[in-house]
């Protein structure tokens, strides 16, 4: 995020990884800590229209229930140095000078204030949201540290060219901090975004030990049976031993046994175990909540699907789901 006009793309599932030069800042440093063995950012653009949050955020900043700034950048300076602004500084920073100078009929200057134009859910609907996603003793887990609503931008002729980030509220400065009871919570929406398991994936990763990726550091977790492994196939769940390479169609290595004279008293089948590197990709499900007595915005992650090179009906390999990690 800058605080200068930056077109956001809405995304439709994939994880965005910041562009911004990665620097330790105080919403960040808390993967220093030895119980985090994988962190990076992943944020995300989303429509909360259904739930009217930006404009539930925009009613109680106008009565100042809650507190915002200046759009944050993560990852920059700024993030250290958070300055609360009304309502007033915050438009006067978008939209520049509410005062038009012009000349009556006298030629007399004359002030004339420009009106602050009117939002709905119509053209507020895109919010950017920070997240961090980290993996804490074996559990993945999400942590919010601010988001900011953003508004449509428009050329002289009426053309959309993007949005602009408005301010910056939410702000969530442990990142374990609880919420409260999910029944006393807004719920906003759920969503399903995918994640690439590649070398190139993770410009903005904050953490890896011995270079492993997401899933590398969550499956020693899954073998010992910590975290709820389901077939894709057949909904079944599944047991450590349970997790081979059938679960990608895989045909199996059929091994003849001979007995002392050579001949052969039978076959054995033997199956390789799955191992994180088959998977090439991973869909996280989360649902999102908004607190409005801390004003800060939890998720929770319900389960990943892993994805992987399978070949169809035609012997052609195609990308499907295989394997449900499930931790609700």
């Amino acid at each position: 995020m800058t605080k200068q006009f930056t077109v956001i793309l809405l995304l439709t599932g994939h994880v965005l990884f910041a562009q911004n030069k990665p620097q330790p800042t105080q919403f960040d440093r808390f993967v220093n800590n030895p119980k985090i063995e994988w962190a990076a950012y992943a944020s995300d653009s989303f429509n909360f229209t259904a739930a009217g949050l930006n404009m539930l955020l925009l009613n109680r900043l106008a009565k100042k229930e809650i507190k915002a700034s200046l759009p944050v950048d993560s990852r920059t300076p700024g993030a250290d140095q958070i300055k609360y602004a009304v309502l007033d500084s915050i438009d006067n920073a978008f939209y520049g000078s509410d005062e038009d100078m012009m000349m009556d009929s006298l030629g007399n200057v004359i002030t004339k204030k420009r009106p602050i134009p009117q939002k709905d859910s119509s053209n507020f609907k895109l919010t950017e949201l920070t997240q961090v996603l980290y993996v804490e003793k074996g559990i993945l887990k999400s942590y919010i540290p601010f988001l900011t609503p953003t508004l449509p931008v428009f050329m002289s002729t009426g053309k959309y060219i993007g949005e602009r980030f408005y301010f910056t509220t939410c702000f969530n400065y442990k990142y374990n901090s609880k919420a409260g009871k999910k029944s006393k919570l807004i719920f906003l929406m759920h969503t399903k975004k995918m994640i690439k398991l590649d070398p190139g994936t993770g410009a903005d990763k904050l953490k890896e030990m011995y270079g492993h990726n997401l899933l590398e550091t969550l499956w020693p977790y899954v073998l010992e049976n910590k975290i709820k492994a389901f077939s894709v196939d057949t909904r079944g769940l599944l047991k450590p031993e349970e997790l081979t390479i059938n679960l990608q169609n895989t045909t199996p290595t059929i091994v003849p046994v001979y007995d002392s004279v050579g001949n052969i008293t039978r076959y054995d089948i033997t199956e390789a175990r799955l191992i994180p590197g088959k998977i090439t990709d991973l869909q996280l499900l989360q649902d999102w909540y908004y607190d409005s007595r801390k004003n800060k915005v939890f998720s929770y992650i319900t389960e990943m699907v892993l994805y992987s090179s399978k070949p169809n009906i035609k012997e052609e390999m195609e990308t499907v789901p295989v394997l449900r990690l499930v931790y609700r």
